[in-house]
This record gives C-alpha cells, sequence and structure tokens, in this order.
C-alpha cells in the first residue's frame, strides 16, 4: 500500500500560536484530506513543521475512526468521457490551480 501526503498553503495562527494546513493522504486512489494544526513556535524549521503535519494527518488516516475527513476518488468521469477529453480537462484544471 503506497500511502503519499500533499500539503499546500502552511499557515501561522498567532492566535492559537500553531501552524495550520490541510493536508491531503493519497490511498489506493482516493484523495483524504485532514484539518491539521501543529502547536509550535513561529520560528519553527519548515522542514519540520511539514513532517509534522504530514504525521498528524497519517495517524489520523491510519485510525479507524475518522470524524473529521474529506474523501473524492481519483477520477469519476474517466469511465463516462473518452481519454482525449479526460486529458484536456486535467490538463486545464492543474493549469488553473497553479495559477490560483
Amino acid at each position: 500500500m503506497n500511502v503519499t501526503t500533499e500539503i499546500r498553503n502552511i499557515a501561522y495562527n498567532p492566535a492559537t500560536r500553531a501552524f495550520e494546513a490541510r493536508v491531503t493522504v493519497k490511498d489506493n486512489g482516493l484523495d483524504y484530506t485532514y484539518p491539521c494544526a501543529l502547536r509550535a513556535p513561529l520560528d519553527m524549521d519548515a522542514g519540520v513543521v511539514s513532517r509534522r503535519l504530514s504525521e498528524l494527518a497519517r495517524r489520523r488516516h491510519s485510525r479507524d475512526n475518522r470524524p473529521m475527513h474529506s474523501h473524492r476518488p481519483d477520477t469519476v468521469l474517466s469511465d463516462y468521457l473518452p481519454p482525449e477529453v479526460t486529458a484536456a480537462t486535467d490538463a486545464l484544471w492543474k493549469r488553473l490551480l497553479r495559477a490560483a
């Protein structure tokens, strides 16, 4: 089983003194997104923050009880659309997400 994580936009919340991020765990073709918060000082090394947020998400994912997560299939429409349409749509979404 190959489980990977992806983190976008880590933010520091001074009110709670914590780094916050949505961490996506990719498992068996499904994406599970978990809200994670790591209480730590603002000057903590960015690599350590990323690693610990990933560990938090993986721990939540490994539990049987997952009260706070969202998931979506890797590609839903690929069964119904020709491969050319799927490839063009995926390329467009990737371009849009990079521009955001």
